[in-house]
């Protein structure tokens, strides 16, 4: 139920969380569950392996607002129960095993450092066991009298919010492994002592090899984790403590957790800190699975990370490792998958069942239109375009044309994450129709395509590999940054946009010279003459160069085909005050007048499921 749907009108108004498509992703999900489970069933499987290739991780990356965290939300509930997962998804193979599901929200407002991640799956497990994990719980135990000493786990967990989700049975079942722990070891001077002595006198124990140490905490690095300083570092080693206890439940409580890290991208910093203790996390704990979910694909699988994460390399990380010949965009191999776009009639479906009245669709038809055209497929842009339309409403009025779910908010976190060299790349790029790294580093006025580089292995460059200018910006992206719907700090100025479009102009020109000096080319010279009368045409650009001896050219030819720009988009800024050059190219369309922004737009360059900037 969409609670602001609801209480956004006096009408009545049927409001659900639609959830369109993604049938592919939970297939993908579904199989790779099924293997890890074999995996581990296998009897070469052993958990204190620290040496192994892991396959437990996949990851989920896409654009912002693509439905990354809703994907993520339902696969938690699928995993929860079988009546909460989409009709479309089948039930899988593995119906019969006890899966637990724990989704973790890394975003920054969700304030999740690596210690409350730590504590988050203790805590499922805690209500889905409902055992003590002896060697775990006890060095967890140390660890936190040691870095909160007078603040009571029980009063931590109440207060942050946790124990909402998974009841309150941690610190009882923590007590409870100090206290076995001391019995255990038949020193009764320790019962309801404080976890350090108990862990000393257990180390001694493990040292001296007692057999009733071993029982107690079996895995075999175990004494050295409790002697070791019970500070972040040892905290992020304690999970090899957590996997171990996990492979020793009995038939009847073992469970496989899979542990879902949602916004992953956030964890983000120049020195990988916390990606680092997060990753230790996935390789310290095999029997579990790991679902990731982020703005960018995962490098682990890249050698030249090799001094800032623990693992690295396609040897430690075969899924993740890319494939030959695979775009820049996707590449990351078969664990790696990009969440792409809705489809025009998945935007409908959605936008259809989003509001209903009777039975009937809220929105109509021709506002569901208009909506899908400007959305990019994003689905948070249908979201936030509900939420525009019973804004509207309220008034009494719906025209199309004030439906206009243009929102700069869904756009900033991708500036953010960029370095000022990409942001400028990203801005001089968002001119181009299409680009390669050549073009937009010349567009940008940079000397070196190391920026350029990093930017087109985002999510959010799209790559066809057999065009002329290989890559192109996402639509929505492209749109917002071309309205000046950014707010960061370096934002551009109209000069700025202007200064651009020249540069972007004249990298164009370069390139059809310098390739017409070896080989002339019919295609190069269409697709330049389109993305430069366009240039030429939006940003009032008053030395039209080279389009002069390319208009002459193409007329020269004898041979007319379109070359109608895109649907007309205004400068993001006004023209400088600056006179037209007197001298014009031929125009180069057969009636002497451009046709009509319904007229064909197809490139050589064009992507398959490209739209020009509204």
């Amino acid at each position: 139920m969409d609670l602001r749907a609801l209480f956004s009108s006096n009408d009545p108004v049927g409001s659900s969380e639609a959830f369109t498509n993604r049938q592919s992703q939970w297939n993908v999900i579904a199989t790779a569950i099924e293997e890890h489970l074999r995996h581990i069933a296998a009897p070469s499987f052993d958990v204190e392996d620290l040496e192994s290739p892991r396959t437990n991780v996949i990851v989920f990356h896409g654009v912002g607002g693509v439905g990354k965290s809703t994907l993520l939300r339902k696969i938690e509930s699928a995993l929860t129960a079988a009546e909460q997962r989409p009709q479309q998804w089948g039930a899988p193979a593995w119906a019969s095993e006890t899966i637990l599901p724990v989704r973790i929200d890394l975003s920054r407002s969700a304030s999740m450092d690596f210690e409350r991640v730590v504590l988050t799956i203790r805590l499922a497990l805690a209500a889905a066991v409902g055992h003590p994990m002896p060697s775990f719980d006890l060095a967890l135990r140390r660890y936190w009298d040691a870095q909160h000493p007078g603040e009571p786990l029980e009063e931590y967990v109440r207060r942050t919010g946790l124990v909402g989700k998974f009841g309150q049975m941690l610190p009882q079942q923590m007590q409870s492994a100090v206290t076995e722990a001391a019995s255990a070891l038949k020193l009764p001077g320790l019962v309801g002592s404080a976890a350090g002595q108990v862990a000393t006198a257990l180390v001694q124990a493990l040292r001296e090899r007692r057999e009733r140490a071993r029982a107690l905490a079996g895995c075999a690095r175990t004494a050295d984790l409790l002697e070791a300083d019970p500070d972040l570092e040892a905290l992020s080693y304690y999970p090899h403590l957590l996997a171990w206890e996990i492979s020793r439940l009995p038939t009847k409580r073992a469970v496989v957790p899979t542990i879902l890290l949602d916004t992953f991208e956030d964890t983000g910093d120049r020195h990988r800190d916390t990606e680092r203790l997060l990753q230790r996390l996935v390789w310290l704990m095999p029997n579990a699975f790991f679902v990731i979910a982020g703005r960018n694909r995962l490098a682990w699988a890249d050698p030249a990370l090799q001094g800032q994460l623990d693992f690295t390399g396609p040897d430690a990380w075969p899924g993740l490792a890319p494939e030959a010949e695979q775009p820049a965009r996707v590449a990351g191999g078969d664990r790696q998958h990009l969440i792409g776009d809705f489809s025009p009639e998945d935007c409908d479906a959605y936008l259809a069942r989003r509001l209903t009245q009777d039975g009937q669709p809220l929105i109509t038809p021709a506002i569901r239109a208009v909506v899908t055209e400007r959305a990019h497929g994003l689905p948070l842009h249908l979201d936030l375009a509900v939420a525009r339309y019973l804004q509207i409403r309220r008034t009494g009025r719906t025209p199309p044309g004030r439906l206009r779910p243009h929102f700069p908010r869904p756009h900033r976190p991708h500036l953010s994450d960029l370095t000022a060299n990409e942001r400028h790349v990203l801005r001089s790029a968002s001119l181009l129709d299409a680009f390669d790294l050549d073009l937009a580093t010349q567009a940008a006025g940079l000397t070196h395509q190391a920026a350029a580089r990093r930017l087109v292995e985002r999510p959010m460059i799209t790559e066809n590999p057999y065009a002329i200018w290989p890559f192109h910006l996402h639509g929505a992206i492209r749109a917002a940054l071309r309205r000046a719907d950014d707010h960061t700090e370096d934002r551009w100025t109209p000069a700025d946009w202007h200064r651009a479009a020249e540069r972007a102009l004249a990298a164009l020109g370069r390139q059809w010279q310098d390739a017409g000096a070896l080989l002339p080319s019919r295609t190069l010279l269409v697709a330049c003459l389109r993305q430069g009368l366009r240039l030429a045409r939006d940003h009032h650009l008053g030395d039209l160069g080279w389009l002069t001896d390319a208009a002459f050219a193409y007329t020269d030819d004898s041979v007319w085909e379109p070359l109608a720009p895109p649907t007309h988009t205004p400068s993001p800024s006004p023209a400088p005050s600056r006179s037209r050059a007197r001298t014009h190219p031929p125009t180069p369309w057969p009636n002497s007048s451009p046709p009509s922004p319904a007229a064909s737009t197809s490139t050589a360059n064009a992507p398959p499921n490209a739209s020009p900037p509204s």
